[in-house]
């Protein structure tokens, strides 16, 4: 943390420094009188899960990433020449390039990172102000990587192998019991990971508000510190004028003793 020196080197470290890392840079700012640096410095929002694996990916594997935004302009080139056949294939390619960037973020993500993932690199592809947002290596959310217009027929969630979304087909009801246990199962076990998905990310959330509450406070203390030097430095000089005030009381009365005694003198002369 004492090394990072700029922005971007916030985004290279693990999540649980990047607050305090922060708030350090925001103080150097500050005390380097660059205090409009430090307020924005300060704004900086830790990166989800999957951002912040979407950003050591960019720095560990950068040609990757450099061919998921070639990909979709590429994309967008086929789309506007009508040329149906290379666009299949590069939707193809799309899906292919996805799952292994996915694979490449790390093992064992559970299903909201890889899909965040997945929404992030899609949009990399969908949008070229979006490719180079995530190339930047600075994202905080999917929310950093918004599309304002994709072409007709692109959807942003990743395609499935023939490059087009397969869907999904009806259930059919079956009159085994053991299958409708298995199904109850199913059920209850995704929605006891979507409850567990959602008390991480409340529980994410209120982690990030108590360090926040941290950054103020310790802004508090540190305001509270400088007033505290600046009374005793005031309180200092005064002891030092008080000590020279009586030095110079001292003397001026030993000068009227003497000047009384030559008077004495005189008259008695």
């Amino acid at each position: 943390m004492d090394g990072v020196t700029d922005v971007d080197e916030l985004y290279t470290l693990p999540r649980e420094e990047f607050v305090p890392a922060r708030r350090e840079l925001a103080r150097r700012a500050r005390e380097a009188g660059d205090r409009e640096a430090a307020a924005r410095i300060e704004k900086l929002t830790k990166p989800t899960t999957a951002a912040w694996l979407v950003n050591r990916l960019v720095r560990a594997h950068p040609s990757e990433v450099d061919a998921l935004t070639e990909l979709g302009t590429d994309l967008r080139e086929a789309h506007s020449a009508a040329e149906g056949a290379r666009l299949r294939e590069l939707t193809k390619q799309r899906t292919e390039l996805i799952a292994r960037l996915v694979q490449l973020a790390g093992d064992g993500l559970s299903e909201s990172i890889t899909r965040e993932l997945e929404e992030m690199f899609a949009a990399a592809v969908a949008d070229e102000t979006a490719g180079e947002t995530l190339r930047a290596g600075r994202l905080a959310s999917a929310k950093d990587l918004r599309v304002e217009q994709a072409w007709p027929g692109l959807t942003l969630a990743p395609a499935g192998p023939t490059g087009q979304a397969k869907p999904t087909p009806a259930a059919k009801p079956s009159r085994d019991p053991a299958a409708t246990r298995r199904r109850a199962a199913l059920s209850e076990a995704k929605a006891a990971v979507k409850d567990a998905e959602a008390q991480r990310a409340d529980a994410d959330r209120q982690v990030d508000a108590a360090e926040e509450a941290v950054t103020v406070a310790e802004q508090r203390v540190r305001e509270i510190n400088e007033l505290l030097d600046e009374a005793e430095h005031a309180e200092l000089d005064a002891r030092r004028r008080l000590q020279t005030a009586r030095r110079e009381a001292k003397a001026a009365e030993r000068a009227a003793g003497q000047a009384w005694r030559k008077l004495q003198q005189v008259e008695d002369r």
